[in-house]
This record gives C-alpha cells, sequence and structure tokens, in this order.
C-alpha cells in the first residue's frame, strides 16, 4: 500500500510505457525531449546556444512553455539562421540574464501573444550571429576567408576542407559576432513553416519532463495551505491539532506581515507543512483554520450584477470618442440600445498553483510554475534582501496558465514559508484552492448603442462597459502595477484613467464608424480579477459581434456584408473576413434546420474570423456541425503548433459560450473543482476547419486571439435558428446545451 501511495508523476508514466507501450502509440513524439544538463564539453557561444563536442546543440528558451508550443516556435528562429542539424538540437529553459527579457513587455514574461513577435528578430539574430562566429572560426582554421565558407546542417565546409560546430565550438566562442548579420529572406526559409514534431512530445509521454511537481531537494517539506475568502482574515486555527497529526512540521501565517508584500487583495493565508502533500492536508484538516470575512460577508453574485446594470446609468469615463455620437444619435432615423453581460471566468490551468522555495540566509534558489520569471526575481529581492545574483529561479514546464501564472503570490507565499521555518518549502495549492482563491476574469456588464440612417447604415455606436479594472482597482495586489510603476507601459495601461484591459477590444475595434464612443464605469468587488486568455477581448467580442447581428437584423442585411462593408478600409481585416467566408460557402444553401452566424474580431494584431454551423433541437439541445476558422496572423512558424492552437482555441471558446462561470454567494466563489466548473467533453469537440490568410508579414500573436469570436458566432447561428438573442454568458443559464 505505501508503495501505491507514493508513486510519483514520472513514476506512474514510465510504469505505464514499460508495460505496455500504449501511450506511445500514434503520437508523433521527435528524438528527445529537453535537455536539463549541458552536454560535456564544447561551449556557449551567447546566451541562447551551448554546443557541444558531439555536436549537440543546446538552445535556450526564455519563454515559459505552458503547452502552447511558444518554446518551439523561438528554437526554429533560431535554428533557421543557424544553420544546424535539426536533429541534433534539444533545449533547456534559462532565466537570469537581460536577453532573456521579452522586448514587447520589458521583463522575462510570456503573455499577450509576445512571445513570437517579440522573438521574431531577436533569436533570428543571435542565430545569425552564432553561424558567423562558426564560419568566423572555421576560416582561420581552413586559412581562407570567410565569404568562402558555408554553414549548412552543423558543418562549416570550404572547398574539400569541412569542421563539425562541434570542432569548432571553443574557438568559435572566441570570435566577435557581427553587428547586424543579414537575415534570410521568407523565399530562403527551410525550416520555418515546416511541419516538425514538437521536441518536447516524447519527455511529456514518457514521464522525463519536470514540472515543479516532480521536483524535490534535500530537507525538504511539503506545504498545504488554505485562503482567507477574499477581503477576509484568519480568525483562528488550531496549531496543536495540526502538529499531533503525524509527520506534520509547522504551521504558520503567510502574507499578513512583513516580509509579505503586495497585500491589497492578496488576502493572508494558513500554511500547514508536513514530510508528505497527504500528512500536510490532514494537518490543515486538524488545524480547521477559521476565517471573518468583514464587509463582503453578504456579497453575492445578484448584488454584483445590480451594481454593474446600475453603473451602465451612471457616467463613466471615456476609452475612445471619435465624432459626435450623441448627435448622430439625436438625427438617427433608427436607434437600437441592448444590455449584455458576462460573469467571472476561472483560468483553471490543469497543474495547479505550486512553487519549491529553498532559502539559505545568503542566497535563495526557486523551482516555480510562472509565466513571468522576470517578476519573481523582483519579489524574490524585495522580499528576501538579497541582491538579485545571489538568487536563483528555475521555470520548468508549466501544466497551462492562460494568464494567470502572471501573478506570483503563490511564488511570494512558498518563499515567506521558506524563509520562516528555515528549510525548503515546496507549496501546493489544492485543486480547491486553485480555482476559488486565484484570479479570474472579471465579469462585466456593457450597454450597447447604435443609430441607423434611413438605410440601415450605421452612423453612431455606442459601447458603454461597467465592471472592475484589473490595474485600476483599489482591491487588487500592486504586484505587477508596483513592478511597472512610472513606465510607458504602465501609463499605457492606465489612459485618462481607463483600464486598457477594461476597453481592450473595445476601443480598437477596427469597424469604421464615424461616430463612435467607448465609456468606462468602474466597479470593483474584492473577487480577485486579472488577466484571461484574450483579457478584454474575451467580453468586448461578444459584446460587440452580438450587437454587430442585431443591427444587421434591424436593417435588414446580411451579416456578413455589413461587417465586409464596415472593414473596408482595412484590408487585413476583410481579407480575413472574406477567407472565412468563402471556405464556409456563406451565402450558399444549407441542409434543412442547419443555421450559421459570424463573428470577426481583431485582437493582438491579428485578425479573427468565425463562422459556425449548427442546429438546435427542441429549442435547446445545441449541435454544431461545423466551425470555419481564419486567421492573419503572418508568417505561421511551425503549423502543428498552429493547428493546435486552432484546436484548443475553439474548444476554450465553446467552454467560454456554454459552460463556464464563477458565482459569488457569502464572499465566497461556489465552483471548487471540475465537478461544478465543468468542461466541455471531447465528444462535443465539432468538425472544424482552419485557414490562415497567405502572406509574407512578420508573425503576430495567435495565443491570444483564437477564442473570442466563438461565444458570439455561436450566439449569432442561434438567433439564426430560433429567432432567440442571448445576451449573456453562459448559455446553460438560458436552458441552452451542447450536444
Amino acid at each position: 500500500m505505501s508503495e501505491m501511495m507514493n508513486i510519483t508523476r514520472r513514476g506512474f508514466m514510465t510504469t505505464a510505457v514499460a508495460a505496455g507501450g500504449g501511450l506511445l502509440i500514434g503520437l508523433p513524439l521527435g528524438r528527445k525531449g529537453s535537455k536539463m544538463a549541458l552536454a560535456a564539453g564544447g561551449a556557449e557561444l551567447n546566451a541562447w546556444v551551448h554546443v557541444a563536442t558531439d555536436n549537440t546543440i543546446t538552445i535556450r528558451a526564455s519563454q515559459t512553455e505552458l503547452g502552447q508550443g511558444t518554446t518551439m516556435g523561438n528554437l526554429m528562429m533560431f535554428a533557421e539562421e543557424f544553420e544546424c542539424d535539426w536533429g541534433a538540437v534539444t533545449f533547456e529553459f534559462a532565466t537570469g540574464r537581460p536577453e532573456y527579457v521579452n522586448p514587447l513587455v520589458g521583463l522575462q514574461l510570456t503573455g499577450g501573444s509576445t512571445a513570437t513577435p517579440g522573438f521574431w528578430g531577436p533569436m533570428r539574430k543571435s542565430g545569425a550571429q552564432s553561424r558567423h562566429m562558426m564560419l568566423q572560426a572555421a576560416a582561420k582554421q581552413f586559412g581562407v576567408d570567410a565569404g568562402q565558407c558555408v554553414a549548412k546542417n552543423s558543418v562549416v565546409t570550404c572547398g574539400d576542407k569541412s569542421a563539425t560546430y562541434g570542432e569548432l565550438a571553443e574557438a568559435a566562442a572566441a570570435e566577435t559576432p557581427p553587428e547586424d548579420p543579414a537575415l534570410k529572406g521568407y523565399d530562403e526559409f527551410e525550416l520555418l513553416g515546416t511541419h516538425v514534431d514538437r521536441l518536447d512530445n516524447l519527455s511529456k509521454v514518457t514521464g522525463a519532463a519536470e514540472y515543479t511537481m516532480d521536483i524535490s531537494v534535500p530537507g525538504m517539506v511539503v506545504g498545504a495551505i488554505r485562503h482567507a475568502d477574499f477581503g477576509g482574515s484568519i480568525k483562528s486555527y488550531d496549531e496543536a491539532a495540526a502538529k499531533a497529526v503525524d509527520g506534520v512540521h509547522d504551521v504558520i501565517v503567510v502574507g499578513a506581515e512583513a516580509p509579505a508584500i503586495f497585500l491589497e487583495n492578496n488576502v493572508p493565508a494558513l500554511i500547514v507543512t508536513a514530510d508528505t502533500y497527504w500528512q500536510a492536508e490532514q494537518g490543515m484538516k486538524a488545524a480547521n483554520p477559521q476565517f471573518d470575512n468583514g464587509q463582503w460577508a453578504d456579497l453575492d453574485s445578484a448584488k454584483i450584477s445590480a451594481t454593474f446594470h446600475e453603473g451602465l446609468g451612471e457616467e463613466g469615463k471615456l476609452g475612445r470618442a471619435d465624432g459626435d455620437v450623441d448627435g448622430a444619435l439625436a438625427g438617427a432615423a433608427t436607434v437600437l440600445e441592448s444590455v449584455y453581460e458576462v460573469p467571472y471566468m476561472s483560468h483553471t490551468p490543469l497543474e495547479p498553483a505550486n512553487t519549491l522555495a529553498d532559502f539559505r540566509g545568503d542566497s535563495a534558489e526557486i523551482w516555480t510554475a510562472t509565466q513571468t520569471p522576470g517578476a519573481c526575481f523582483i519579489v524574490a529581492e524585495m522580499i528576501t534582501g538579497l541582491s538579485q545574483d545571489k538568487i536563483t529561479v528555475h521555470q520548468p514546464f508549466l501544466g497551462s496558465g492562460f494568464g494567470r501564472r502572471n501573478e506570483v503570490d503563490y511564488f511570494e507565499q512558498a518563499l515567506e514559508a521558506s524563509m520562516k521555518v528555515g528549510k525548503p518549502v515546496k507549496l501546493i495549492w489544492s485543486r480547491e484552492e486553485d480555482m476559488q482563491h486565484n484570479f479570474h476574469r472579471p465579469a462585466y456588464a456593457a450597454k450597447m448603442t447604435a443609430g441607423l440612417d434611413a438605410d440601415g447604415n450605421p452612423i453612431a455606436w455606442r459601447h458603454k462597459l461597467a465592471g472592475p479594472g484589473i490595474w485600476l482597482s483599489p482591491m487588487r495586489s500592486s504586484r505587477l502595477k508596483d513592478l511597472f510603476a512610472g513606465s510607458d507601459f504602465m501609463n499605457g495601461m492606465q489612459e485618462s484613467g481607463v483600464d486598457f484591459h477594461s476597453v481592450q477590444g473595445a476601443k480598437d475595434i477596427g469597424y469604421d464608424f464615424a461616430n463612435l464612443e467607448v465609456e468606462w464605469v468602474q466597479k470593483d468587488f474584492p473577487v480577485p480579477v486579472v488577466f484571461f486568455r484574450g483579457v478584454g477581448n474575451t467580453q468586448n467580442s461578444f459584446f460587440a459581434e452580438c450587437f454587430m447581428d442585431e443591427i444587421a437584423d434591424a436593417s435588414g442585411q446580411d451579416p456578413f456584408e455589413l461587417r465586409q462593408k464596415l472593414l473596408a478600409k482595412e484590408p487585413r481585416m476583410l481579407a480575413t473576413l472574406e477567407l472565412a467566408a468563402e471556405k464556409s460557402g456563406w451565402g450558399t444553401p444549407l441542409v434543412r434546420g442547419h443555421h450559421r452566424g459570424i463573428a470577426f474580431h481583431n485582437s493582438f494584431d491579428s485578425p479573427f474570423c468565425d463562422v459556425v454551423e449548427l442546429s438546435v433541437r427542441g429549442g435547446r439541445r445545441v449541435t454544431i456541425h461545423k466551425v470555419t476558422r481564419a486567421i492573419d496572423c503572418g508568417i505561421v512558424i511551425n503549423p502543428d503548433s498552429w493547428d493546435s492552437q486552432m484546436a484548443s482555441g475553439l474548444l476554450q471558446g465553446l467552454h467560454h459560450a456554454f459552460l463556464a462561470e464563477h458565482t459569488v454567494s457569502q464572499d465566497k466563489l461556489v465552483q471548487s473543482n471540475f465537478n461544478t466548473y465543468k468542461l466541455p467533453r471531447i465528444s462535443q469537440m465539432p468538425e472544424f476547419e482552419a485557414h490562415a490568410v497567405q502572406n509574407t508579414n512578420d508573425p503576430t500573436g495567435i495565443g491570444e486571439p483564437v477564442f473570442h469570436t466563438v461565444a458570439p458566432a455561436v450566439c449569432n447561428a442561434i438567433f439564426a435558428a430560433t429567432g432567440k438573442r442571448l445576451r449573456s454568458l453562459p448559455l446553460k443559464n438560458h436552458g441552452m446545451s451542447l450536444a
């Protein structure tokens, strides 16, 4: 029994593979997993690459791999210019050097669909510089000019002379790279744009890939945690009862006093440490912590919703104001107005929050599931008083993140716990703690208003929102706000007192309206909020695209043709819309009972469009027969990762549309696990096809935009099928279910 209880994830995977190998069948595994230790010998050419004497190429990944494939794309960018043998490439995750800072963010951070466009230049440039260093070293060895040498597949040749990268590595490391090397043109790419198996596949299915959960260090204890409800405090706990449980070591409070920081919204929590996680959980149950919710004890979803709707009648702050909306509405032949609403949503990464922190007094080493090791270094420095050269932050693989892991509250908690108990602490949040006490996609209400002329053309558009501010809420942790304080980035997040992410996807709408106004009424609650995949676009695309269909219906126009007309001045957006319409057969006859809905949105500089074909049985049971997707994301780096993003985005969009909802009751989030916060089943994944607008533009974001348009396209198709306008999500609250 003890052997069964102590089996590790890696042990289970290894045993399962050895027993039958069934897990491996049909998977394109590639040749190897991530390399966590450098091959012997060779040399480091720069921050990005180590070349071993056996010709193994280890490329470093600075962006977090959450399963989205970012690592693979960035490796391919480097390898394309380096002219190395892809069969000899492996990788390792790296932190702590200025080269790893995301140039579009200013920190080493993965998010906002910036990983690919942000490193498109730096990775290719570094690869080209590394190739030139090899050419220069070979030229000296051959006694020729470097221009006479050619690099290909990790070998430099000149006539009948040749040398491998491994043989040249040590000499090449001493060469000075060119400041501005010439980069390949699109028609010269041999690796980029090709279907290449991901290098992390094999390590993941065999259990070799390391997540923070897998890592142990000598003397480590494991911590379970319980948080006060948002806005609350710890009232009592039984330390003696907890310590009476076999294996329990310590009972401590974190987040209540120095060295804890950023506490406006991060409520205090109780941690019980023990030899194993099971023992820590039993100790926590014995401790029986009680919490005081203070002024928010009676907070519930109905009160939050009522506050939002009241806010829609108040004056807010303008995020954008073009023309004269009031004047245009006053002169309009028809005025339309509708109110929409969306709930709080959870990120629900399959790997719950966890960190292993080892504070040693004069140094600290931390392993953490984070999207932002850059912020971790800064927070660790602030908490410990150590300089950053005394701090090591490791970022292993992550079991998804969706933006939640740009907050480092659990990192701070583990480090504080290690400082207090004087030993390494692996802190693990339970699924319930992770779902109820992490940071959520904010809830919002919106009032949409449009004025139409006599021909049914929109001459005025007003998008008014009421809800929390991710950056500006006084109840939200100042963690990231402090890190960016005074920067151009932070100033942009709160321009004119308007929270950027509240109006994101509304103020930058692509449609051509002569008179356009976006207004935000700030209504904050202590429910913790942060960036959800797509951030403000998740709600504003739903509001705008459903309302656009209302305009089309009221004016007697085809929904596609109305959008086509309003995007006439935006060629990239128009091309994406038209590609989706063409591939879906928009306007052609459908099977009886089938209906189409369309939605378009531009976010992260990547226009996206969905066309959903569905039928509705009994007015409630929705069968989605086909989804046609189109995007312009510039050059597609790795088609396999692109395909995965398009599939996963569709599934998450269906979750968003039909099921995703956190409700509040007595200052608590009701949903605590996947039995109440339900996910779509694999059998509910519809047939779909995805298309990329073909061009040679630099790559733009794809991770964030791929699910915004699903919910509005579904709702628009349901209207076409039933005549019912559904103006709030999720659709389960309207009795709608996904077949």
